[in-house]
């Protein structure tokens, strides 16, 4: 088990002072699993009341690989009982059905994607069109096998499908609005 903690620990980038707030909206099956998060902070709004905002997807097993009680000086813990203590609910909840339990694995992971640097396998920027339920990517990063694809040519409007997490997302980021 050290072995792999070992392993694990020199994949991590060094942790910097959160200057985002990254928030679960989804999970993909990708590699094996991924978390999907928004930058709470960083959502803008355009001149034409459009939405823009960050995402990054990390895989799940990194997320599981850290110790919250002992890595990042105990922050990620320290975080999360305040959370707890505060009554923080994941945005997540407002489009999801969240247990306790699984309400508490979300905000280990959100403290997790703030502090750990945690190399994010996709990042990708959105732009939300939210009375037209429509998505557009502008920008992409995927990490996958070791090789790494950039785009910043924005795609297409495209509707959204119900049920996946560009929807929830939508949904997530627009009744805030």
């Amino acid at each position: 088990m050290r072995f792999i903690a070992a392993i694990f620990s020199l994949t991590l980038v060094p942790a910097q002072a959160a200057a985002v707030d990254w928030k679960v909206y989804g999970t993909t099956s990708v590699e094996g699993g991924s978390v999907c998060f928004y930058d709470a902070d960083g959502v803008t709004r355009t001149a034409d009341r459009h939405l823009r905002v960050s995402t990054k997807c990390m895989l799940q097993k990194d997320l599981d690989g850290v110790d919250i009680t002992r890595q990042f000086g105990g922050k990620i813990l320290d975080n999360v009982a305040r959370k707890v203590r505060d009554k923080y609910t994941p945005p997540i909840v407002l489009v999801e059905s969240v247990n306790a339990d699984q309400a508490l694995i979300v905000m280990q992971y959100e403290e997790t994607a703030n502090l750990s640097g945690i190399q994010a396998h996709a990042r990708l920027l959105f732009e939300l069109n939210c009375p037209e339920q429509m998505t557009q990517i502008l920008s992409t990063y995927v990490l996958s096998d070791g090789k790494e694809s950039r785009s910043d040519k924005p795609g297409n409007w495209q509707y959204v499908a119900p049920e996946t997490n560009n929807a929830r997302l939508l949904k997530i980021l627009c009744l805030a609005q």
